[in-house]
């Protein structure tokens, strides 16, 4: 039986929960304010239910945005995850997103790639946790 795929959407993002990880891609051509990217983690939450999952992070179609953005997803996008590889479309982007990991310093493990198997790849060695749900 292969890996089933889950999916859900808003205004920003295409979120996907792919077997061992949630996969968030951004749409094109979206403006992400602080208000954007609080609703983003928050769904992304929501979606995973009882479960935290590593995260493979799609930035190659990502619009620009704040630092405060920026700030925000480095803080509390560590509280909803546990790993984050982050894909990146050219050597360029690569170069600006160690820029910013360097900058931002997470606090969970996170790796920039150009290849979005290696990533899959890469988060296999974060397994899957239970998330304590308040009932």
């Amino acid at each position: 039986m292969g890996t089933i795929s889950v999916k859900m959407e808003n205004e920003w993002v295409y979120i996907e929960i792919r077997g061992h990880y949630i996969y968030v891609r951004y749409k094109p051509n979206t403006l992400l304010d602080l208000d954007a990217a609080k609703k983003i983690l928050q769904d992304a939450v929501d979606f995973s239910g009882d479960k935290i999952y590593p995260a493979l992070t799609d930035i190659r179609e990502m619009p620009a945005h704040s630092k405060e953005v920026r700030d925000y997803f480095a803080i509390e996008g560590s509280e909803t995850t546990f790993a984050n590889a982050i894909i990146v479309s050219s050597s360029f982007s690569r170069i600006l997103a160690n820029f910013f990991l360097t900058l931002n310093k997470p606090k969970i493990p996170t790796r920039i790639f150009s290849d979005s198997a290696k990533a899959a790849k890469w988060l296999e060695m974060f397994p899957v946790k239970a998330r304590e749900v308040l009932v």
